[in-house]
């Protein structure tokens, strides 16, 4: 492995560079994507639904006021 702050060549499994001295932990863990599992994969899916369910409702509400304003829907 690299470290990533003073670029010398470190073990696979180092915590901390013998170099430079900087924690590894640190540098590697924005860089590795967090597994976000089932559920969290789950809320974003119902949320990004919510949305466009919320959407087309108002989209609705709008065609048919437009469309009862005009005449054009008779009860």
């Amino acid at each position: 492995m690299i470290c990533p702050y003073c670029k010398s060549e470190i073990p696979d499994d180092a915590k901390k560079c013998m170099n430079c001295g900087e924690w590894m932990e640190d540098a590697y863990k924005s860089s590795k994507p967090e597994n976000q599992g089932f559920f969290s994969f789950l809320g974003e899916t119902i949320t990004n639904l919510l949305f466009w369910a919320f959407i087309l409702i108002i989209a609705g509400i709008v065609v048919w006021a437009f469309l009862d304003y005009n005449g054009m829907i008779t009860w």
